[in-house]
């Protein structure tokens, strides 16, 4: 592994002292030679300036990273003024209280690779760059920006670093001092916590159990999501509806973006946009989908005139219904004289609720409950990103430096609470901006990318902001399919269309949305068989992604799994862009460009490429052939993978939908055997399933089971020492039996 690690020289600091020299802010303290040692990680004062956090290295070495620099309002700040605590095995916290809110500073003897930091659109090492902690709404290219900051990284030097803010703080990482990183936040109270590794895996479950780890939502979240940037009328929502049935496109959730409202976020369906909404709903539900809606937390004084087509007049110019009785008891941030804060947002002039007041966060819920009333299952939680200018004051004091991105957390704090108490959890939020203390709500979307293969803010930038939300604890992440910013119709629509669906059908989330209201019919005959082919096997592979999904609850690890998580110490796959773990057994490796080959980094151990059967050693790159309805996609070697029917169209329960046509998985289980030697996993329902050689056994909870191999020539099977008849499917021989508590099954 690359690193470099200062460390401190505990003699030569000391000596120092005693000399009456002080350390300045950029003397850097040296490095002792590393010592093998079992001693355990430690959180110690070095002289009178510094602080050393010691740990076992991989090699079983101690590893000892020194921080230093400490500063307040540019005044040196002694070490007897930090407060040194354990908080868990291998988690320690550095504290320190000022008398007010100042700018802190402080430096890490570190030179190394970085990951972490949120999600992030231009690359996973953020070595020699700096990073702002900042959520920001930007719809052209991102570079580093994000919706969702999260001031915590991991350290190919073995440790993590959590700077307990909400703030801006800036992060410059071997920018200025190659030999430091170099940290600066205003704020009062100094807070950092330190995590041990050396391992990432073990460093991202200690970061996520401390500050949350993942809140599932229900099954019929993880099938794909029909959406669109506007629905015109009740036509446009029924089209959604029956269309994707009739297609035979597997969807569980219709989703209602803005326009849908009397005014925005009034909460009450605008009789002049739809004509019978009740019914409307009705629909939605009986045909097995979820009804989810958009909102912000701007409640508008005035009103942008719609620029959708159809709906210029649908909408008054006015302040919205809500607006007077919310400014009349003091609901809304203020400005310094009392005032409400108004400011413009892109669809008017209004102001911002103050989630801060209990009251007014109340008053808010309620309003929100009048669509939850009316049938609402999840909400779209849409902007919030700090998004307040100049003076402005809180309830319930806050400095608004400190406001920055505490004030989407609080948002979206508030919505789970309804989702939690109204629809006793049966419900999903859908979040654009995030950090501590809703990084583990529902599900995170990436914001606003364009429809292209741009480097830029396209595709390949997507994958990235992914796989970095992955390694920072927010692994319920997506973004929106096809690209959301399309202004027209390019020649490469359909290839990009169908690429973006490989990928999504591989993410924890695959949900569909144009500004353009395109749906997966609008880019002719070959993209839909393609959206068709992956939708199906996204809804298939629910049972092994609901599994991920609650290693993710359990550990923290993501669903999509940049390679450097569970390979650091292999240059390659640290290095390898744009392809990612999916879960323990898949690697995915999309195109992201108009190609129809890429070179795939395929990690150590045995792989098998899932469309074809080849076997491959790891441990090397190679040149995949892809054409535009192929996804580059390979899966260990020795893998089961749990799976429902292909022709599952809905994870709505018959129970709720009241609608016994439409598929669902019922009992019905699949588990799915590749080419190999052994396995051993619990799947989602808490079965315990042991693969050896030619023999799997299962035991657990009953089901209706279809064990099926894939490209393996079986040509006889026994159950429990039963014969039992193989049959022939298209996706390989099967055999379908009743399991009870225990079976067995082998092969030949």
């Amino acid at each position: 592994m690359l690193r470099r690690v200062l460390l401190l020289t505990f003699g030569c600091l000391l000596a120092s002292t005693a000399l009456g020299q002080s350390q300045t802010a950029t003397q850097t303290p040296a490095r002792p030679p590393a010592t093998a040692s079992a001693d355990a990680t430690a959180l110690t004062r070095v002289g009178t300036t510094a602080v050393n956090f010691s740990f076992p290295g991989e090699d079983g070495k101690q590893v000892n990273v020194p921080f230093f620099g400490f500063r307040f309002n540019n005044e040196d700040v002694p070490n007897t003024k930090l407060h040194l605590k354990q908080l868990a095995p291998g988690v320690y916290e550095v504290y320190s209280l000022a008398y007010a809110v100042g700018t802190w500073q402080f430096r890490v003897g570190d030179n190394s690779s970085y990951y972490g930091f949120g999600e992030r659109y231009d690359t996973l090492d953020r070595a020699r760059t700096v990073v702002v902690n900042s959520s920001q709404d930007n719809s052209g290219p991102k570079g580093s920006g994000t919706y969702q900051p999260m001031p915590f990284f991991m350290s190919l030097s073995g440790y993590g670093l959590w700077l307990d803010t909400y703030s801006e703080a800036t992060f410059d990482l071997n920018v200025t001092d190659h030999d430091a990183i170099v940290v600066q936040e205003p704020a009062a109270r100094l807070r950092i916590v330190l995590f041990a590794g050396p391992k990432l895996p073990k460093i991202l479950d200690e970061f996520t159990a401390l500050i949350g780890r993942s809140k599932l939502p229900p099954y019929w979240a993880f099938a794909p999501w029909m959406s669109r940037d506007y629905h015109r009328n009740d036509a446009d929502v029924d089209e959604d509806v029956d269309r994707t049935r009739k297609l035979g496109l597997p969807a569980s959730v219709i989703m209602i973006d803005s326009p849908w409202a009397t005014n925005y976020n009034t909460y009450i369906f605008n009789p002049k946009q739809f004509a019978g909404p009740a019914a409307m709903i009705r629909h939605i539900h009986e045909e097995g989908y979820k009804l989810v809606l958009w909102h912000t937390p701007w409640t508008d004084l005035k009103t942008n005139v719609p620029g959708e087509k159809g709906l210029a007049d649908k909408i008054p110019a006015d302040a919205a219904s809500n607006y007077a009785e919310a400014a009349e008891h003091g609901y809304f941030v203020k400005l310094p004289d009392g005032q409400p804060y108004v400011g413009r947002w892109w669809k008017g002039t209004g102001s911002l609720i103050d989630f801060t007041n209990p009251a007014a966060k109340l008053w808010w819920q309620n309003q929100v409950r009048k669509a939850i009333q009316a049938g609402a299952d999840g909400f779209k939680d849409d902007d919030a990103e700090g998004n307040f200018l100049g003076d402005v004051k809180f309830y319930d004091g806050t400095d608004q430096r400190l406001m920055r991105n505490k004030y989407a957390v609080l948002y979206n704090q508030a919505m789970q609470e309804l989702i939690d108490r109204d629809l006793k959890g049966n419900g999903v939020l859908f979040m654009r901006s995030a950090s501590v203390g809703n990084n583990n709500f529902g599900i995170l979307w990436g914001g606003d990318n364009e429809a292209s293969f741009s480097p830029e803010n396209g595709l390949p930038t997507v994958v990235t902001a992914g796989l970095n939300a992955g390694l920072s604890g927010m692994p319920m992440w997506t973004g929106d399919l096809g690209g959301y910013l399309r202004r027209q119709r390019t020649p490469d629509d359909a290839q990009l269309f169908m690429r973006w669906t490989e990928y999504a059908a591989f993410s924890p989330a695959m949900e569909i949305i144009s500004s353009m209201n395109l749906g997966p019919w609008d880019y002719g005959d070959q993209a839909l068989a393609v959206y068709r082919k992956y939708a199906i096997l996204h809804m298939s592979l629910f049972p092994y992604r609901y599994a991920a999904a609650q290693q993710s609850a359990r550990d923290g690890m993501p669903i999509m799994r940049a390679l450097v998580l569970n390979y650091q110490d292999d240059q390659q796959a640290r290095e390898a862009r744009g392809e990612y773990l999916f879960g323990p057994d898949f690697l995915v490796a999309p195109v992201l460009d108009q190609g129809t080959q890429r070179v795939v980094y395929m990690p150590k151990g045995e792989w098998i490429d899932y469309w074809t059967g080849q076997q491959i050693v790891g441990g090397k790159s190679i040149v995949a052939d892809a054409a535009v309805d192929v996804l580059p996609l390979y899966v260990r070697s020795g893998a089961v993978i749990a799976k429902i029917p292909e022709d599952v169209m809905t994870l709505v329960p018959p129970a709720q939908s009241g609608n016994h046509a439409i598929a669902s998985p019922g009992d019905r289980r699949v588990y799915e055997v590749c080419p190999g030697a052994t396995d051993a996993f619990t799947d989602f329902e808490g079965r315990t399933v042991q693969r050896e050689a030619a023999q799997l056994t299962i035991t657990g909870r009953p089901a209706r089971m279809i064990v099926r191999w894939r490209f393996l020539p079986v040509h006889s099977a026994t159950v429990n020492g039963a014969a039992v008849h193989v049959q022939q499917g298209a996706e390989g021989p099967f055999v379908e039996f009743e399991h009870k508590d225990k079976s067995v099954v082998a092969w030949q």
